[in-house]
């Protein structure tokens, strides 16, 4: 009995028969490998040949994502790299992909990397805060390990902590029901400026919200970052217990990257700038170039 070829055959079968879409791609972009269910979902005939990522992603991929350019960034950022990572990507038809890729050394191929898709479109709502309409927090920790994967001189990432000015003491003054209209206002605030399905917004704490976002440049990031708070200030929503503002505010600590950063290094930077911003009379925002620090 010919033990290899059960070996290969077997596994085969297994691949075959998961829910997941299985996909295998050498350091040189050859396509070695996919599972029937990774043509299932995206619609790729059972007898066409794949053999190269870029010409397959082109053709079959790319029109069906909301954001391609977001797909082909976070491609491209990966590419030779024994990174892993985990995001979700959306399709036109209205189905939520869970995407997920690892690498691994092989004897034949040298270093491979293998891409999972998950159809998540049926659980997707579990994971958005009824009050805010953002993400929640247990979103929040499953695609915290990926939060500056993009970052790059082409595509810069910004990741900001937000914060109530004195949302305890609103709640104290004005009740627990006006207090979630305003979290309710807050997430309708950071949604808009939502651009990409990139971009991210969840609630992470009770009035805490972690915003990570995708400019070309500083200035951009810094702009919207800005126009946040900003915005907030101006929805004029009364907070006699926030003086000297006498409204509703936000502080925030945001951080920007050109390249990849440790998720808990990042975190704990703008966690330390949203301190800043508090101790320095709230409403305002502090910025620090986490390209400058050593993680």
């Amino acid at each position: 009995m010919d033990f290899t070829k059960l070996s290969v055959e077997l596994l085969k079968n297994v691949l075959d028969a998961l829910p997941d879409g299985i996909l295998i791609v050498t350091d040189s972009r050859n396509m070695v490998y996919t599972n029937i269910r990774f043509r299932e979902l995206w619609s790729i005939p059972p007898d066409i040949l794949l053999d190269n990522e870029g010409n397959a992603i082109m053709k079959y991929a790319l029109p069906q994502l909301i954001d391609p350019q977001g797909f082909l960034r976070i491609i491209e950022s990966l590419h030779k790299t024994a990174q892993s990572f985990e995001d979700e990507i959306h399709l036109r038809d209205g189905r939520v992909f869970r995407r997920r890729s690892v690498t691994f050394q092989d004897a034949g191929l040298g270093q491979a990397r293998i891409w999972i898709f998950t159809d998540v479109t049926s659980i997707q709502y579990s994971h958005i805060d009824s009050l805010t309409g953002l993400l929640n927090r247990n979103k929040f920790e499953r695609h915290f390990s990926s939060i500056s994967v993009a970052a790059s001189s082409q595509s810069i990432v910004g990741v900001a902590l937000f914060d109530l000015d004195q949302f305890k003491l609103f709640n104290d003054t004005y009740g627990h029901i006006a207090g979630d209209d305003v979290l309710r206002s807050i997430g309708k605030v950071i949604r808009h400026h939502l651009q990409r399905t990139s971009d991210a917004g969840y609630r992470v704490g009770g009035e805490e919200f972690f915003l990570q976002y995708h400019g070309r440049s500083r200035d951009d990031v810094i702009k919207v970052i800005d126009k946040i708070r900003d915005d907030v200030e101006h929805l004029g929503i009364p907070h006699v217990a926030n003086p000297p503002f006498n409204c509703v505010t936000i502080s925030c600590g945001f951080g920007i990257c050109t390249r990849p950063k440790p998720p808990e290094f990042i975190y704990r930077q703008i966690d330390n700038a949203l301190y800043t911003s508090k101790a320095n009379g709230r409403n305002r925002i502090t910025l620090v170039e986490l390209d400058d620090l050593k993680a």
